[in-house]
């Protein structure tokens, strides 16, 4: 017969403690928008995100915020690794996807981010 033993609370956040929640990679994308091709733009970045929803190996999640003038987009990504982040940039489908947008964009600053803090869900 094997007896099942229960740890007690120190133990487990002990166990806890020693084994450190890993933090996904962050990207942080600002994008202006050509003035009159918002629309244009959303309608390609939504088809583009239907295109490979699903099949990108490491992509954690990702959040577009737009400004209220509608000029002005914020794209944050978010990814199990660097490697991985890598491997989406270097997507033949995602250069596909740069070369469309790139009549529609004024400008893009990418910049690489690690996570300070969080507070909630977003």
């Amino acid at each position: 017969m094997t007896t099942l033993t229960v740890p007690d609370r120190a133990t487990v956040a002990a166990v806890l403690a020693e084994a450190p929640t890993p933090r996904p990679v962050l990207a942080v994308n600002v994008i202006r928008i050509k003035p009159g091709r918002f629309e244009e733009f959303m309608a390609l970045q939504m088809a583009h995100l239907e295109r490979i929803r699903g099949t990108v190996p490491g992509v954690v999640g990702s959040r577009m915020l737009v400004s209220p003038e509608r000029d002005a987009v914020v794209l944050v990504s978010a990814f199990d690794t660097a490697e991985h982040a890598q491997a989406f940039r270097r997507d033949p489908r995602f250069v596909e996807h740069l070369e469309r947008a790139g009549g529609l964009v004024e400008s893009t600053e990418a910049m690489p981010v690690e996570l300070a803090y969080e507070v909630g869900v977003i």
